[in-house]
């Protein structure tokens, strides 16, 4: 008999909230990358480029925050809004799609500890068997999943 320890529900995404975390995740790679790579930009007449620090990381000297004014925060607002995009566009995904919930039930004996007599009583092969799916049938789904 099954009680409730014995079954558990795993949500599994739709195809399309699958495509949907696939088509964030170019987004969010974008807005992490404005958000760490030191902005160059900025370049001097004669023709170097200025280090204006990285959108985390404004400059925080008095010459360095005059000439890059306000960059490190046009940067920072991208990032965000990139980001932003990123979790809409998995959110909105997920909404429309959903989830499905897969039901698993454990598959095992009932009985906890089984003494020494009882296991001799029974046949060989059904030993094997109980011992097959005493670890919940987890080696069995390692096995129909390929691994």
């Amino acid at each position: 008999m099954l009680d409730d320890s014995d079954v558990r529900t795993r949500p599994m995404p739709n195809l399309g909230t699958k495509v949907a975390i696939l088509a964030a995740i170019p987004f969010l790679a974008y807005g992490i990358y404005l958000l760490l790579t030191p902005i160059t930009d900025i370049q001097t007449s004669s023709g170097a480029i200025f280090e204006c620090g990285s959108a985390l990381q404004p400059p925080t000297d008095d010459f360095q925050e005059a000439v890059c004014g306000t960059i490190n925060t046009q940067y920072l607002y991208r990032s965000i809004a990139s980001i932003v995009a990123a979790l809409g566009i998995a959110g909105v995904g997920a909404a429309l799609f959903g989830f499905s919930h897969q039901v698993e039930r454990a598959i095992g004996r009932s009985g906890h500890g089984d003494s020494s007599a009882q296991q001799a009583q029974q046949p060989q092969s059904t030993l094997q068997e109980d011992d097959y799916y005493s670890d919940g049938g987890a080696r069995r789904r390692l096995l129909d999943d390929g691994r």
